[in-house]
C-alpha cells in the first residue's frame, strides 16, 4: 500500500516539527487537508461576492496562503477560511469602487421536460433575483450568499460576518423581505 502523504501529495511540506509550524504557520497536512474541504466552497463564496473569476480564484488563494502563514491557532477553519475570503471579497470590492455585477451569469442547464416560455422566465426570475442580492447592503449580502446559497448554518455565518446568531437572523429576515418586496413589485 502506499503511503497517505505520497497519495495526497504531501512532499515538501514541513512536518509537525519543522520550527516554521511553531511560528504560527499550520502544518503540512492541515493546509492540505483544510484545502481539500474547502477549496471550493471559499471559491463559491468569493465568485458569488465577486461575480468574477479570475478575481475570485486570486481571493481563494490569497486566503489559503494567509492560512498556511497563521493557520496553526485556527480550531474551526472554515469559518475563518470564509471570514478571510469575505473580507479579501470587501476590499477588492472597495479599493476598485465597484459593485457587484451580474454581467457573468452562470450556465443553466436546461431539463428537456419544460417549454422554452418556462426557460426564459426562470432565467428572467434569476436575473431579477441577481440584481436584487446585488443591491443589498452588507452584511445583508454576504448573509445571503453564505446561508442560503452555500448552505451554512446560522452559527457558521456568525463567526464569518462577525455578528451574533440573533442578528444574523434578523438580517436575513430583513434582506429576504426586501427581496421578495423588489420580486413582486417587478411583477
Amino acid at each position: 500500500m502506499e503511503r497517505l502523504d505520497d497519495i495526497i501529495g504531501m512532499e515538501g511540506l514541513p512536518a509537525e516539527t519543522d520550527p516554521a509550524v511553531a511560528g504560527g504557520a499550520v502544518s503540512g497536512w492541515r493546509y492540505r487537508l483544510a484545502v481539500v474541504q474547502h477549496y471550493r466552497s471559499v471559491y463559491r463564496v468569493a465568485q458569488a461576492l465577486l461575480r468574477d473569476a479570475a478575481e475570485a480564484e486570486d481571493v481563494t488563494q490569497e486566503t489559503f496562503v494567509r492560512y498556511w502563514q497563521r493557520g496553526a491557532g485556527i480550531e474551526r477553519p472554515r469559518e475563518w477560511l470564509m471570514k478571510v475570503a469575505r473580507n479579501g471579497c470587501l476590499d477588492r470590492l472597495r479599493r476598485t469602487g465597484r459593485t457587484v455585477t451580474g454581467a457573468d451569469d452562470e450556465v443553466f442547464e436546461q431539463p428537456d421536460n419544460h417549454d422554452p416560455a418556462w426557460h426564459y422566465e426562470n432565467r428572467e426570475l434569476a436575473a431579477e433575483l441577481q440584481r436584487a442580492i446585488e443591491r443589498l447592503r452588507e452584511p445583508q449580502r454576504s448573509l445571503v450568499v453564505l446561508f442560503d446559497v452555500q448552505g451554512m448554518s446560522a452559527a457558521e455565518c456568525a463567526q464569518i460576518v462577525g455578528l451574533n446568531v440573533n442578528q444574523v437572523k434578523v438580517y436575513l429576515h430583513r434582506a429576504r423581505r426586501r427581496l421578495r418586496l423588489e420580486l413582486e413589485g417587478s411583477r
